[in-house]
């Protein structure tokens, strides 16, 4: 009798253990059945993640503020994610002492893990514990944002690792928004030499990125103005990408030029002049084309002025433009003028941009949603 109770216990083992162990495809070594079955539970839910869930997954991964990110949007990081196969599960000691804080090591399909931290953890932990180590070796790292830095759990692995658990990014944890908030933009400018967008926020940080994904490239960071100089107000920015410069026009009729940080490094406050019967006040956006030295300034009334940084009608006096149907100058939060395209952008209100040229803002571009990007 205990011998048919024992051959029964052992078969109730095995038929619970077997299909679970076929249906992850994996081998395992020196992890004990208790160790070994958690991680089988976990491998089964992250490729539940990643397979059936792999579009809750890849909206987790937009909705997620992401930095050293390589440019890759969701859907990529996501691809990455799925193509990481575990041949093996290798069960020992890994502690932070062995310089991998996260206990894990991955290297041609074998995943070594430290077996406390299993025997410790649940499923969804571990999974995401194993997602994490699965976009190491896909190359997405935290250089630049360690372990006890700000952004480090706005690290791609660290995004990663909390959307497979819980399918809800960590916050954004660094200096100023985010979010775009078109609402609270003091101006544009667009280096032509790369086509980096950067953006001036009234919280005193700047950001970079294309057009529609306006954190693409840079983070927010701070930057300073002119000694003295209050930063709201600037009326317009424009960068001449030739020479590195940008240039930031106040309100009391004083224009300086320096770096997106640091905007008077390279040169101090100088006056400017605009047309006759116009006042900074009456400007909505500004713009630099690098490839000619123009500088535009589009004024409320609905005409637009070109010249030199310091007198914004001595090339061409006001003349007519029109914008997006349905929006007014008004609407309008800044400009980014592309000289190497030959295309200008024009940032609304309500969060969206179109693009044409210095008379007609939306000839090439309707309007669109800018969205805050990686």
């Amino acid at each position: 009798m205990r011998i048919y109770a024992f051959m029964v216990a052992t078969a109730l083992v095995a038929t619970s253990t077997a299909p679970a162990q076929a249906q992850t495809g994996v081998r395992f070594q020196s992890c004990g059945t208790a160790v070994k079955e958690k991680l089988i539970e976990a491998y089964r839910f992250l490729n539940t993640r990643r397979g059936s869930q792999r579009s809750e997954l890849e909206n987790c991964m937009d909705r997620a503020y992401v930095v050293e990110h390589q440019r890759h949007g969701p859907k990529k990081m996501v691809e990455n994610l799925r193509r990481a196969a575990v041949t093996t599960f290798q069960c020992r000691k890994i502690t932070e002492a062995d310089g991998r804080a996260h206990r894990t090591i991955f290297k041609r399909g074998k995943l070594k893990i430290d077996r406390d931290f299993v025997r410790d953890n649940d499923r969804d932990v571990v999974a995401s514990l194993i997602a994490h180590e699965l976009m190491h070796n896909a190359g997405y790292k935290h250089s630049s944002n360690d372990k006890g830095s700000d952004l480090y759990d706005n690290t791609v692995p660290q995004q990663m690792m909390r959307c497979v658990q819980r399918l809800q990014p960590y916050d954004y944890a660094g200096p100023g928004r985010g979010r775009y908030d078109a609402t609270k933009m003091l101006g544009f400018a667009l280096d032509g030499e790369n086509n980096y967008v950067f953006g001036w926020d009234v919280n005193g940080t700047a950001f970079a990125g294309s057009t529609t994904r306006i954190h693409n490239y840079r983070h927010p960071y701070p930057f300073l103005v002119a000694p003295g100089v209050n930063r709201n107000d600037i009326v317009g920015f424009g960068l001449d990408g030739f020479n590195n410069m940008v240039f930031a026009w106040l309100r009391d009729g004083r224009v300086i030029a320096g770096s997106t940080s640091d905007l008077d490094s390279k040169r101090a406050p100088y006056r400017y002049r605009l047309p006759s019967g116009y006042t900074p006040n009456d400007i909505v956006g500004m713009g630099v084309d690098g490839e000619n030295n123009n500088n535009f300034a589009w004024y409320r009334d609905g005409r637009v002025s070109v010249g030199t940084s310091d007198n914004l009608g001595s090339r061409r006096a006001p003349y007519r433009y029109t914008l997006a149907p349905g929006y007014t100058p008004n609407d309008v939060v800044g400009m980014a003028v592309d000289g190497e395209n030959n295309m200008i952008f024009a940032f609304y209100r309500d969060g969206k941009v179109s693009a044409g040229t210095s008379d007609d803002l939306d000839k090439f571009r309707a309007p669109a949603r800018v969205i805050t990007g990686r």
